[in-house]
């Protein structure tokens, strides 16, 4: 969810305070390519410290901070915080999100020379599970995102992320006992596939259906008279 709320706003830009369509395809995968090295970064450095032991935090804390990174990036993708911002959050909030990911290989109580092998092993895990989520969902977002439909899109889509999150924020902070949304949060994870082809489907008929946005108009119009 954290990933997918930062790549909602990938193939667009912040211009005044507003999301406005990139210029090119190739600018939205550049900007694809920052946010997933920048997360990568962040939470590489912190698992490695925590999973050798350098480094340790309560496991409820940070798993209240990591919802509190997907209400962020939720935000961000609503209306942008600063440009650039989904790069920092990654950066950022990567750093927390390793945390977590230490204490799972730290419950399996490995011996060091096990441990470095299971580091790398974990971490290459998550990074080929990002490629996957980038794979399956950046070609329908960019083609979205040169319709007129994907500020309604983009704006639901991170609502429910937030929404989501605000929900995991409480139940962490034992705030509340149980989260309400477990039932939906369960099938969407259980049915990814589903999920990306649902996204697909809307961005092929938002193609023949859904004006373009101007700009993407104009850029054809341009090309035509080329």
């Amino acid at each position: 969810m954290f990933l997918l709320m930062l790549l909602i706003p990938a193939p667009l830009v912040a211009v005044g305070g507003r999301w406005r369509a990139a210029p090119s395809a190739r600018h939205s995968v550049v900007r694809v390519v920052h946010v997933v090295t920048a997360f990568a970064v962040g939470h590489s450095l912190t698992l490695a410290l925590a999973a050798t032991g350098v480094i340790s935090l309560p496991t409820r804390p940070v798993e209240t901070l990591i919802a509190f990174s997907i209400a962020v990036s939720a935000v961000h993708a609503v209306r942008p915080l600063v440009a650039r911002g989904e790069v920092l959050i990654a950066a950022g909030f990567g750093l927390v999100h390793g945390l977590a990911f230490a204490s799972l290989i730290g419950e399996l109580g490995l011996t060091r020379g096990a441990l470095v092998t299971t580091l790398l092993g974990f971490n290459l895990g998550i990074e080929l599970t990002q490629l996957l989520v980038v794979a399956l969902m950046m070609p329908s977002l960019v083609a979205l995102a040169r319709t007129a439909v994907y500020p309604a899109f983009r704006v639901g889509v991170a609502l429910v992320g937030l929404v989501f999150s605000v929900s995991w924020m409480l139940e962490r902070a034992t705030l509340t006992s149980l989260d309400p949304f477990e039932g939906v949060q369960s099938w969407l994870v259980g049915h990814p596939l589903l999920v990306a082809a649902t996204v697909a489907a809307s961005a092929v008929v938002a193609h023949r259906v859904v004006p373009r946005t101007p700009q993407v108009a104009a850029e054809r119009t341009e090309g035509d008279l080329v």
